[in-house]
Parts: structure tokens; C-alpha cells; sequence
């Protein structure tokens, strides 16, 4: 990169000056992608650490270019009168893109060197391939897991269910679909909720066993508590049990704000519970798994509902609603699903195929199993959720 990035030409002739860039930079050098358990904090942060330089110094480079770019527009291939205006103009103009160009070149040396040695120390992590159960997360990711972790230490859960909830945690996010539209999504829901009470599918739908009828209720208007909705109806517990452990688990949830954990009712109310409190609770109340989609339909067939987060009815793709599935079927040749939506009535059931649950869908889905010989007990007097 040592490379002379700019020079002042002279004509040939006193008193005429011709002004040009004669070299651009080169952009900085690219930061190794690769799988990241999410156990390995230090190299989640070192790797987020160089991404950010790296967008910083793109930016930068970018910026000098098109700055260059307009100067070399302006000045190459003229001559000027060395006591002119323009032709001092340009110079001070010159000087300034051959400073910058330099300190420039100076950073992108700086991580250059940064990039190598990340490469030297990480290289194994960086070159294994990414098993299933494990998602590249950022260092925010990684904290919430870890303090979620601790909580469940601390409560003393059983070595199988510190198990599960660790690889639960870590495999949640491996199943998003990036690329449907909101419109797209928004007809797909209006399909989907102009067809519920279509004959065939409800006739096909009720040849197989699933959750049964009612749900746990209707959700209000304005409320995010859908995810509390779907624990409950995957469940079959009423709506106050689960409230009731969700508010305990925020109470007790470092990984919320001090604020957030003095009034948990206002975070479902406002926001909901996140993933990884869904998995959770659904350890308290039986036990939970990961499963994509592709095991949908076999997971339901063994009689486990799925409780799936997707994109909401307007489409916001930076939004999320959890509903249930409750059953597969066929129809016409593909498979599809029954539904349970907190946002229609528990006596309600929605249909909707494979190819729509796609459009849709954001992540994995988390299937609960209950334990036969135990049932849900009443919060602990020592606060335990």
C-alpha cells in the first residue's frame, strides 16, 4: 500500500500547472467470516471489534474516492495559470486529499495487521463448520444466554434440563427466512385468515389428534403478550399460570434493565418475552426443543405442539408475533398446518401451507413436550419462577 497516491504535474511550460490524483488507495482488507460457538466471547467480541473498523475504514475510503473522483473531474487533462484562483484552489484541495489519503493508507496498515493476527489466533474456530445446535451470535447475544444459564444454576434445574436449555438457547436463531417482502407477508396472512373456515381443510385437519378446543383466549388490541398466549395454549395451562411464572422470570432476569425488572408486566404488555424466556418457561412447565423447520411436520406428528415466531400480519419484518402450531395434514398434494393465533378467537383455527409458513417464519420453532409425572407448581416463597 507504500504507493505515491498523488502528484502535481508540471506542463512543461513557466507559469501553467496541470493538477490531478494519480492513484486511489485500496480498500480495506476484508475480515474472515466463519462459525462462532457462542461460547467463545473473546473472539465474538474481537471479530464484532474488526467489523466495525472495517465498515468505518470502507465508509472513509469511499469517502476519499468520490471526493477524488469529483476533483479529478474538475482538474485532469487542463491546464490552469499557476497564479490563478483555480489553479490555487485546486492545490490546497490536492494537499488535503494527499494528507488524508496517507493517514488513510496508515489505518488500513493498522488493521491489516489486527485482521492477521485474528486470523493467526482464532484460525480453528474460524475454519470448523457450524454444527446445528450452535448459532454465530453477537457479544449482546451471548451475554442475555449466559445470564440465563446462571439463573437456571441458581434455581438448581436438574443437569438434563441445564442441558437442554443451553443447546435450546444457542440453536434458536438458525432458521430465519430474510427474504420475503411485507407485502408479500401481508397478503399471505390475509389468504390465511380469508380461508379459515374453508370446508376441506377443516375436514382434513380433524383427522389427526392435536390441541384441543378452546385456546387460552383472545389477546387485547395494543398488548404484546402473544408469546404468553402461545406457552399457555402449547401448554394447556390458563393464561394467569404462565403470566404469573413470565413476571417472576423477568423479575429475576439480569439480562433486563433494573427498570424493566421492577414492573415485568409493563415488558410483556410493551414487548413481549424474547426467545430465549419462551425456552424457559417452557422447561418450567414440561420440556422444550429447538426444531426447524424442515422437522415441523414430524415433530407434530408426535404429538408436540410448535411454537413458532413470525413475521406480524403488517409485514414488519423488524417485528414479531408467536403463535402455535397445533397439526399437519395434506392437502392438494403438500403439507400444511393448523394454527393457533392469540389475535383470533381460541375457537378459531387457521390454515396455512408450507410454502406461506416460509414466507413467514423468523426462526426456529420450540417444541414442548410435558412431563407426564409432574405438574406446574405454585411459585416458591423464595421467589424462584
Amino acid at each position: 500500500m507504500r504507493k505515491k497516491l498523488l502528484m502535481f504535474l508540471c506542463a512543461g511550460f513557466l507559469g501553467v500547472v496541470q493538477l490531478a490524483v494519480a492513484q486511489t488507495p485500496s480498500a480495506p482488507v476484508e475480515v474472515p467470516s466463519g462459525c462462532i460457538a457462542a461460547s467463545d466471547i473473546a473472539t465474538l467480541s474481537s471479530k464484532k471489534d474488526l467489523d466495525q473498523r472495517h465498515n468505518v475504514l470502507t465508509e472513509r475510503f469511499q469517502a476519499w474516492k468520490a471526493r477524488a473522483d469529483a476533483f479529478n473531474q474538475k482538474y485532469a487533462g487542463r491546464e490552469f495559470d499557476a497564479d490563478s484562483q483555480e489553479a490555487k484552489a485546486g492545490s490546497v484541495e490536492q494537499s488535503r486529499l494527499s494528507q488524508e489519503a496517507q493517514d488513510y493508507e496508515h489505518a488500513a496498515e493498522v488493521f491489516k495487521t489486527d485482521v492477521d493476527k485474528f486470523i493467526t489466533v482464532r484460525k480453528p474456530r474460524l475454519e470448523q463448520t457450524c454444527p446445528a445446535s450452535v448459532s454465530a451470535v453477537d457479544p449482546e447475544s451471548v451475554r442475555i444466554i449466559n445470564a440465563m444459564n446462571a439463573l437456571a444454576k441458581q434455581l438448581r434445574w436438574s443437569k438434563d434440563k441445564l442441558t437442554r436449555l443451553n443447546k435450546a438457547l444457542n440453536s434458536l436463531d438458525l432458521d430465519e427466512n430474510t427474504n420475503s417482502t411485507a407485502i408479500q407477508i401481508s397478503r399471505t396472512w390475509q389468504d390465511i385468515t380469508a380461508r379459515s373456515q374453508d370446508a376441506d381443510l377443516v375436514r382434513e385437519a380433524s383427522h389427526d389428534g392435536g390441541l384441543g378446543f378452546p385456546g387460552a383466549g383472545k389477546q387485547t388490541p395494543g398488548d404484546n403478550d402473544c408469546t404468553i398466549f402461545a406457552l399457555a395454549n402449547a401448554t394447556g395451562l390458563p393464561y394467569g399460570v404462565v403470566a404469573a411464572r413470565a413476571t417472576e422470570l423477568i423479575r429475576q432476569g439480569e439480562w433486563h434493565s433494573i427498570d424493566d425488572r421492577a414492573n415485568p408486566q409493563a415488558v410483556i404488555e410493551k414487548r413481549g418475552l424474547n426467545g430465549g424466556e419462551v425456552i424457559m418457561l417452557a422447561e418450567v412447565f414440561g420440556q422444550a426443543e429447538v426444531v426447524p423447520s424442515s422437522d415441523f411436520a414430524k415433530t407434530l406428528n408426535a404429538g408436540r405442539p410448535v411454537m413458532i415466531n413470525v413475521v406480524p400480519s403488517n409485514g414488519n419484518v423488524n417485528g414479531g408475533h408467536e403463535v402455535v402450531l397445533t397439526k399437519t395434514f395434506q392437502h392438494g398434494g403438500e403439507t400444511w398446518f393448523e394454527m393457533m393465533n392469540s389475535k383470533q378467537d381460541p375457537q378459531r383455527r387457521l390454515f396455512l401451507s408450507s410454502k406461506e409458513l416460509n414466507t413467514m417464519l423468523q426462526e426456529n420453532g420450540v417444541a414442548f413436550r410435558p412431563n407426564p409425572e409432574t405438574t406446574p407448581k405454585i411459585l416458591r416463597t423464595n421467589g424462584g419462577f
